[in-house]
């Protein structure tokens, strides 16, 4: 059943046009930006967009000057927050076409230190439950957090799906859901 909607909910991430991601995501960073969590967080981790996904990079590079952003680093089965100070140098290619923070010109960051984490997905519901792409780096992430760094996820709004399938304990929720529409 999970397969079912990654399957729609990615035909339907690629299928829209550049444009749209755009001026949808601007709409996600603008709820973001008036976010509470957001504004008063010091250390975020953000990630860097797949082809469909909310974009913040615009964000993020407006906010580099205020506030500590890191990315996830994949290591094994596990992602690791590293802080970057320069988003047009500070990268290299990852597995499966993502993109990551290069080890040698960034610095590894201790969970501790993160305020706030931003994670993407495929689908929410209106719980917070959240939908990802099947390998469970994000769930395994958010589960050794601890409690008091808020999981905000961002989707457009057409992937808040009332009855997405999850499965306690293995799916982490978030805390806070932002969309280009509204947040939950």
């Amino acid at each position: 059943m999970k397969e079912s909607f990654r399957k729609k909910l990615l035909d339907k991430l690629l299928s829209l046009t550049l444009e749209e991601i755009e001026r949808r995501s601007k709409n996600v960073e603008k709820n973001l930006q008036k976010l509470h969590e957001y504004i008063e967080a010091k250390c975020v981790m953000v990630y860097y967009p797949l082809k469909g996904e909310v974009n913040l990079l615009g964000m993020v590079r407006k906010d580099m000057d205020k506030k500590r952003i890191c990315f996830p680093f994949i290591e094994g089965r596990g992602l690791y927050p590293y802080e970057v100070k320069n988003l047009d140098e500070d990268f290299i290619k990852g597995p499966w076409g993502t993109t990551h923070p290069n080890p040698k010109k960034t610095k590894r960051v201790e969970l501790e230190e993160l305020d706030l984490v931003i994670v993407p997905g495929l689908g929410f519901s209106p719980q917070g439950y959240r939908l990802g792409r099947g390998a469970g780096f994000y769930d395994r992430f958010l589960k050794k957090l601890p409690k008091k760094i808020k999981k905000v996820g961002v989707a457009f709004d057409f992937q808040v799906i009332e009855n997405l399938p999850h499965q306690f304990p293995h799916d982490e929720k978030v805390n806070i859901l932002i969309t280009d529409t509204n947040s939950l």
